[in-house]
This record gives C-alpha cells, sequence and structure tokens, in this order.
C-alpha cells in the first residue's frame, strides 16, 4: 500500500517548490513556470518532506496566489511601462508566482502503514509540491474506501472531496459520541441541498436515527423524492413523514397552553397575560377533577371522564363553557368588580358557536379521529434509537395546516418545545441504561428558534433555553444536533460555541456576518479572503455551483482542524451515482 502511494505521488504533477518564508501554519509556494496559467485557487496539494525518519506527506490546499515582479516595482521602470506597456525582458519574464497553502491535514508512512501526524517542522525550500489527483487521493484513503462519502469536488477542481460521517453510537464505525453541526448560508446557497445528503450520510449507518423537525416545509420537500427513497433502500432506511393531518397532541397542560394563545379569552374581555394563565387555570381545573375545588365541584360531576381526545365533543365545551359563566370562576380570574362585571357582560352577549368552533380547532390536535396514520408525539419520538433507525420528519408547515384545526407561531413553538422535550427524555433514559440513543436532530430555521438575543415571547424564551441546555448536555447521550440557519450573526452564542462541525455557504462574508465567521475560524485571513471569493449561485449563467467552507471532522483531510473548500456535488444525480451506485 505504500508502495502505491510512493509511486503515485511521484508520478503526480509538479506545480512548485516550497519557498521562503514558510512556516507550518502557512507553506509559501514558488509557482513553476509549467504551471502559471493553471486554475490554481482551490486546488488540493501534496509534498512529502522527511521528519523524525519517518517520510510525512502534508496535504492542504491553495486559497490565494499572489505575482512579484521587483523590477517593475522601480519608478524608472513603471515610467516606461506607462509609455510602452510592456518592456521586454523586464514584464512578464521577471514575474514570480507565489500561492499561499492553507495545510489541512499530515500523514507518516512507515513498513506499517499510513497513520495520521503533525506538521512538526517546515521543509527545505526547492521541495516540489504536486496536485492532487483521483489516482494519488485513492492510494492514500484505499484501507478506508468503504468509510467515505462524498458531497462534493475541492473547489474549483474535479476531485472528489473525501468525506466521512460517524454515527454516534460506540460500535464499529462510530464515534462513541455525538457531534453537533451548523450549516449557514443566505436563501440560494444550497444549505438546504447539503444537509439532505449529510443526512443521507448518516443514513448509511443502519442503527443512526435521524428526526427532522421542519418548521418551513423546505427540508420535507427536498429530501422527499423517488431518487432519495431508491437510494435509501440500498441501506436499508426509511423515511417517516408526519405533518398536522396525522400528528396527535395530548396532555393537559399543552392543551392550556394552546388555550391561552389562541385568542379565546381575549374575546371574553380577559385580556393581559396574566389574567389569561389564570382563565388557564381554572379550565385545568374544571378538566382535571383532580384539580377541583369544593366550591366549583358541583357543576362539574359530569365532566368526570374528560380526557384530552375527548375534548373536541360538544358536551365537553359545554361544561367548560358553563363554568366560566360562574361568578366563583370569574373572580378566581380577576378580583376587582369592574373586570368580572365586563367578563359577564362579554359572556352573555357572547355567539357560543363561535367560541365553540375556537375550541373545537384547538381540540382537533388532540384527537385520533379523522385522521390517517396518526401518531402521538411520545410513540413518535420512542422509536429514536432504535436498531432499525428510521428518517422521521415532522413538517409543520403554515402550507400544511389543515382547515379545521387551529395553528398560529405560538402554536408551533409549543410542539416544537414539547417534541424536543421528550427527545431529550428519552436519551437521558437510554444513557441510564448503559446505551447511547445515537440518534441526530436536525433543525431548520435555526436563528429562528435560538436567536442570539433574548427574545421577547415567553414561548421563545422557553425553547432557546431548551435547545441550549440541550446541545450542552446530550452529546454524552449520542444525541447530536445539526443547526440549518440563514444567517451565522444571529444564532445563539451558546450554541454556537458548541458546534464540532460548522459548514459555510454563500453569503456571509460581509458586515455583522463576517465579523462573526472570521472570530469563529480564528482570524485565518487568507481562508476568509478565499470563502470572500465564493460567487452567488443564482448569479450563474449556466450550471449553478454551490461552494461550501467546512471547518471540524468531517473528513480525514481536516484532521489540523484547517477550513476546506468544496463545490457541492449537483444533486440527485452527480451525487447518487457517486455514493449510492
Amino acid at each position: 500500500m505504500t508502495d502505491n502511494l510512493k509511486k503515485a505521488i511521484e508520478s503526480g504533477e509538479r506545480i512548485g517548490v516550497i519557498g521562503s518564508p514558510s512556516s507550518t501554519s502557512n507553506v509559501t509556494i514558488d509557482i513553476l513556470g509549467t504551471a502559471i496559467d493553471k486554475k490554481l485557487v482551490g486546488n488540493l496539494c501534496i509534498f512529502g518532506y522527511p521528519q523524525e525518519s519517518k517520510s510525512n506527506y502534508a496535504l492542504g490546499q491553495i486559497v490565494e496566489v499572489n505575482m512579484k515582479n521587483t523590477w517593475s516595482e522601480d519608478p524608472t521602470m513603471r515610467g516606461l511601462i506607462r509609455q510602452r506597456g510592456c518592456v521586454p525582458p523586464v514584464t512578464e519574464r521577471q514575474d514570480i508566482h507565489i500561492a499561499e497553502l492553507i495545510t489541512s491535514a499530515v500523514f507518516s508512512v512507515d513498513a506499517d502503514g499510513i497513520e495520521p501526524s503533525i506538521f512538526g517542522t517546515v521543509p527545505s525550500t526547492g521541495t516540489y509540491v504536486k496536485l492532487m489527483d483521483e489516482k494519488i487521493m485513492s492510494s492514500l484513503f484505499n484501507e478506508y474506501k468503504n468509510e467515505l462519502f462524498y458531497l462534493g469536488k475541492a473547489y474549483g477542481t474535479d476531485i472528489k472531496m473525501p468525506m466521512w460521517f460517524k454515527h454516534f453510537g460506540d460500535s464499529v464505525g462510530g464515534a462513541g459520541e455525538a457531534y453537533h453541526i451548523g450549516i449557514f448560508g443566505k436563501t440560494g446557497s444550497g444549505k438546504s441541498v447539503l444537509a439532505k445528503m449529510m443526512m443521507m450520510g448518516y443514513a448509511r449507518h443502519k442503527n443512526m436515527s435521524i428526526f427532522v423537525l421542519d418548521p418551513q416545509g423546505e427540508l420535507s420537500k427536498n429530501l422527499v423524492s423517488k431518487e432519495t427513497e431508491a437510494a435509501l433502500d440500498k441501506v436499508g432506511k426509511k423515511i417517516d413523514i408526519y405533518n398536522l393531518h396525522n400528528l396527535v397532541l395530548s396532555g393537559w397542560d399543552i392543551f392550556i397552553k394552546i388555550l391561552v394563545d389562541s385568542g379565546f379569552f381575549e374575546r371574553l374581555g380577559i385580556i393581559h397575560e396574566d389574567n389569561r394563565k389564570r382563565a388557564g387555570a381554572e379550565v385545568s381545573k374544571i378538566l382535571n377533577p383532580k384539580g377541583r375545588t369544593l366550591s366549583t365541584l358541583k357543576a362539574f360531576k359530569s365532566a368526570e371522564e374528560i380526557k384530552p381526545w375527548t375534548a373536541h365533543k360538544r358536551e365537553v365545551f359545554n361544561v367548560v363553557w358553563d363554568a366560566l359563566g360562574q361568578e366563583e370562576v370569574q373572580k378566581n380570574i380577576y378580583s376587582g368588580k369592574d373586570y368580572v362585571a365586563r367578563i359577564q357582560s362579554n359572556y352573555e352577549n357572547a355567539d357560543v358557536e363561535e367560541f365553540y368552533e375556537i375550541w373545537k380547532r384547538i381540540a382537533n390536535l388532540f384527537t385520533t379521529e379523522g385522521k390517517t396514520n396518526a401518531n402521538y408525539i411520545k410513540n413518535i419520538v420512542e422509536k429514536l434509537g432504535n436498531s432499525d433507525g428510521k428518517i422521521t420528519i415532522v413538517n409543520l408547515s403554515q402550507a400544511e395546516v389543515p382547515q379545521d384545526i387551529l395553528w398560529n407561531e405560538s402554536i408551533k413553538l409549543t410542539v416544537i418545545n414539547e417534541f424536543l422535550l421528550k427527545i431529550v427524555a428519552t436519551a437521558e433514559k437510554k444513557f441510564n441504561e448503559h446505551t447511547l440513543l445515537n440518534s441526530l436532530i436536525v433543525i431548520d430555521e435555526a436563528h429562528r428558534l435560538a436567536p442570539r438575543d433574548t427574545p421577547d415571547s415567553e414561548h421563545l424564551q422557553q425553547l432557546r433555553a431548551l435547545l441550549i441546555d440541550s446541545v450542552q448536555t446530550t452529546r454524552k447521550y449520542g444525541l447530536g444536533w445539526m443547526f440549518i440557519s440563514q444567517t451565522l450573526a444571529s444564532l445563539s452564542t451558546e450554541i454556537i460555541s458548541q458546534l464540532r462541525i460548522h459548514i459555510f455557504g454563500f453569503g456571509l462574508a460581509w458586515g455583522m456576518e463576517r465579523n462573526s465567521l472570521r472570530d469563529l475560524i480564528g482570524g485565518l485571513d487568507d481562508a476568509l479572503r478565499l470563502y470572500q471569493l465564493f460567487k452567488d449561485p443564482q448569479s450563474s449563467i449556466r450550471k449553478k455551483e454551490y461552494p461550501f467552507m467546512a471547518i471540524g471532522p468531517i473528513s480525514p483531510l481536516s484532521l489540523s482542524g484547517r477550513p476546506l473548500f468544496f463545490n457541492a456535488l449537483s444533486y440527485p444525480s452527480e451525487f447518487l451515482k457517486i455514493n449510492f451506485p
């Protein structure tokens, strides 16, 4: 194997030699005259050098090419150039092309094989630098070819960039812990499609579950197709899709939260949030026999068997409506006589059918009647961590809302919060049973659910706090999170600090986004300049290209943690052909 690698490297194309100054952080390459007309930016390169009596090979990407001509910088010569244009043999022939290389991985080679190393010394000037090609790449990672996966090609080249996606369990092929992932980019940067390809990379592990919370319905549209299902079928993976047509909520506590946010109480003149919560507490007493007081027990004997899944029935509503008309209940909502009188007046003049319609649309979220393949949140979440791990998609888009249920932003946040609570509880339970959940939770539009600044909405505050706590505590449970966001500067810093893998698409090169990006990559100005060269995929005249910068343990080429640059494979044809032949 090592002989094959050496032969492949020896036959590689020379593009330059190590120049001065160079360091273990950045390597200067003096470009050979035969390579100055090549498109070098983004190219993967390799060079060999001795280190502690072993042959070492360093890999990296060219992030910038500069041209210098000290003769043409002379003021007198500049005057001649201004008059004549070119001045042979000063112009062109005296040009020196210099490339900046960021090393991303180093491997040492001996009789025992290939193993990771570090860039611990700087090779001498004159050391040849060669272009990576498929032959060298194949020889280098032949031992791991069954673990490799491909999302794209090295930026500006046709060389496939090897990636690997290890599952979060402790069995063969696992990392033994979870990774948290962030994918960032403006609308149209290709981040949703890239997320889908990464999910399919993880889906190759039979015992790994993937759970997608899709508030806007974007991932649901992209992930489900005949081509995708056929590819996943090859690795024994199935997709379960749930939306508001078959999703069933449970528990009076959630019912009351939704009722408080529905506008039901406002129509009775109960305006302020604290008073609406009191009204919700009174309804909770009515619905829950254990919580009823002796003073109200008489009116509610007929509701003894009320359950959340029967709340849509008219007789259940009648019990609650009758109770809300009682002075004892109204005084528990407002202490002032004027306010109580206002409630009673609104109650007496109310259109009862209008109130029942609101009530019924809420209650329909909690019943299985009329729903095909109805499933409770608890039952959906319990499938996580099963040996036959599935891909589960929960589409909470406004576009999928049935007419007979009530849905708004507050209710959506309440439902998402309930899902996350049950997911974390399931992970903790598995961990206490000495088992890792081995699951990836994917959340689209993450900046809306966990903004950087503390939001005004109480529901959003709770959800944000839950997400921050989850990413800080669930990694050891084998529960990883993938956050997809249009912005880097607006996502919670507590979440960003916990991410292990960062991927950046087009659109974060200016303003606050640029500052956040620069801080995250450790001020690597060369890498940032290359990122700023990314073209807007929507401006392409012919084939659209989706460039990305990745940081973290996503590739065998990223051992040093330095950024990697690639163009995503076209989906579905090229991606599926390479990864699911």
